[in-house]
C-alpha cells in the first residue's frame, strides 16, 4: 500500500507482512476512548504501528510500546513513530509478547491478531507470522493480559465471526478460564442485513455485566452508515 495518510501522522507499511486495514481504526476507535487515563499502552503484535500512533493520537497522557517480533516490520514501525508528532512517547520492542516483561502491570493492551487459526501458511514469512496464529493466538493473547494489566487495565483486540456465534462463544469461554471478564462486545456487520463478520472484544478484571452492541458499516445501497462515521472520520484523513 506504501504511505497511508491519516489526519495527525503517517504509516508507511512497505516491507510488512500484513498492510494497513480498516480494522485496526475501527478497533481503535471504538476501545481506547474508554480507556482514555491509560498511563501505559501494550500494541501487541504492532505492524507498522498504526495501532500504537493511534493510541498516542488518542490518549495524550500514554506511553505505548509496540511489541513486533518481524525485524523488517519492527523496523518500519521506528521509522513511523520517528516522523509522528509524538516520538518520545513510541517504542518499539522487536520481540515476541512471550518475552516482553513490562516493568510494572500495563494500563492497556491492544491487538489486532492474526486471524487464521488453522489451514496453510501464506508463502511469505512476515506475511504468514502476520496473519497465522501459530505465534499469537486469542487464548495466548487473553493469558498474557490475564499477567501484566493493571488491576483496572483493560484488553481490546479485534476477531473474526462465523455468524453464528461459535467463535464469539470460544472466546468468552476462553476469557472465563483466565478469570477475565468481557465488558464491552460489539458485533460488526459490513452491510445492514448481513451476519456480523467481525467481534470487537472489551476485556477487563472484575464481575460486571456485559454490554452488547451491532455496527452495520453500510446501509444497502453501499454508503457508510451514520455511527461508523462518527467512530472512524476523526482519524481518517478522507473516507
Amino acid at each position: 500500500m506504501g504511505v497511508f495518510k491519516f489526519k495527525r501522522f503517517e504509516v508507511d507499511d512497505c516491507g510488512c507482512g500484513m498492510k494497513i486495514c480498516s480494522d485496526s481504526v475501527l478497533l481503535a476507535a471504538w476501545f481506547l476512548p474508554a480507556v482514555h487515563e491509560a498511563r501505559t499502552v501494550l500494541d501487541i503484535g504492532t505492524g507498522s504501528g498504526v495501532l500504537a500512533l493511534l493510541a498516542a493520537d488518542m490518549l495524550p497522557k500514554a506511553r505505548i510500546t509496540g511489541l513486533e517480533i518481524d525485524h523488517a516490520t519492527a523496523r518500519a514501525a521506528v521509522l513511523n513513530f520517528e516522523k509522528s508528532p509524538w516520538p518520545q512517547r513510541l517504542h518499539v520492542a522487536e520481540c515476541s509478547f512471550e518475552q516482553y516483561k513490562p516493568e510494572c502491570q500495563t494500563d492497556a493492551i491492544i491487538s489486532n491478531p492474526p486471524y487464521f487459526s488453522n489451514g496453510a501458511l501464506a508463502g511469505n514469512n512476515a506475511r504468514a507470522a502476520a496473519r497465522h496464529q501459530s505465534s499469537l493466538s486469542y487464548q495466548s493473547l487473553l493469558a498474557y493480559a490475564a499477567v501484566h494489566l493493571a488491576p483496572d487495565g483493560s484488553l481490546g483486540f479485534i476477531s473474526p465471526c462465523d455468524g453464528n456465534r461459535h467463535d464469539e462463544e470460544n472466546i468468552v469461554f476462553a476469557t472465563e478460564m483466565t478469570g477475565l471478564k468481557v465488558r464491552r462486545l460489539c458485533r460488526v456487520a459490513t452491510s445492514a442485513g448481513k451476519k456480523p463478520s467481525r467481534l470487537l472484544w472489551h476485556i477487563a478484571r472484575g464481575e460486571a455485566p456485559t454490554e452488547t452492541s451491532q455496527l452495520e458499516i453500510r446501509h444497502t445501497d453501499g454508503s457508510y452508515t451514520l455511527p461508523y462515521l462518527r467512530l472512524v472520520e476523526p482519524y481518517y484523513m478522507k473516507i
